[in-house]
């Protein structure tokens, strides 16, 4: 009979044990449990910011490409100036660029496939007697406010090179004789506006 009463006896130690053992899994299952449902009814809430920029020109909404085109050019013309706006009507400040595709001054033509856009740029600007400034008014462009593209085409009367003035006088005057083109100089500019990474 002791014999049985310490088998009775290591029985119920392993039961306790078991017990134990079975109460802290039990409890560390229904922890976990209860984090895992914490989590799944978490939520997350975000507003998504708009974004709406425009671009026109010439009274007209335009995609992103615009043409700007002169008629008559000749030394001491009177001052060309020709402009898109871009309006931010959203909430997300932007980065302003351009590309210039294309000019046409009298015959001749030069493209993107040819030039980049600074090396068009600095041409405009430096190797004529008359000077077409391209370019933004600003780089960025914040929410609510408007900048522009801008062209300006200036041909003083005496630009301080007279063999030059009268030699693009000339090609000019040729050029519109010749081509009946009511048009001397045309730039094809596309506007990019892209979103300031956070």
């Amino acid at each position: 009979m002791k014999e049985k009463t310490k088998n009775v006896f290591k029985i119920i130690k392993r039961l306790r044990y078991f017990l134990i053992f079975g109460i802290i899994l039990l409890s560390i299952n229904a922890y976990a449990w209860f984090v895992y449902i914490t989590k799944v009814d978490t939520s997350i809430t975000a507003r998504v910011r708009s974004w709406n920029v425009m671009f026109q020109a010439h009274d007209t909404n335009i995609v992103s490409e615009v043409i700007f085109s002169v008629g008559d050019i000749y030394p001491g013309m009177t001052d060309f100036s020709d402009f898109a706006t871009i309006i931010n009507n959203g909430e997300t400040v932007g980065n302003l660029s351009f590309t210039i595709k294309e000019v046409q001054i009298f015959e001749n033509v030069y493209s993107e496939e040819d030039y980049t856009t600074e090396e068009l740029v600095d041409m405009l600007a430096n190797d004529y007697p008359f000077k077409i400034d391209v370019g933004l008014t600003n780089n960025t462009i914040s929410p609510g406010r408007t900048e522009y593209f801008n062209v300006d085409i200036t041909w003083p009367y005496e630009s301080g090179d007279d063999e030059l003035d009268t030699y693009w006088g000339n090609v000019a005057y040729t050029y519109a004789n010749a081509t009946n083109s009511r048009t001397s100089i045309s730039i094809t500019a596309e506007i990019r506006v892209s979103q300031i990474e956070p």
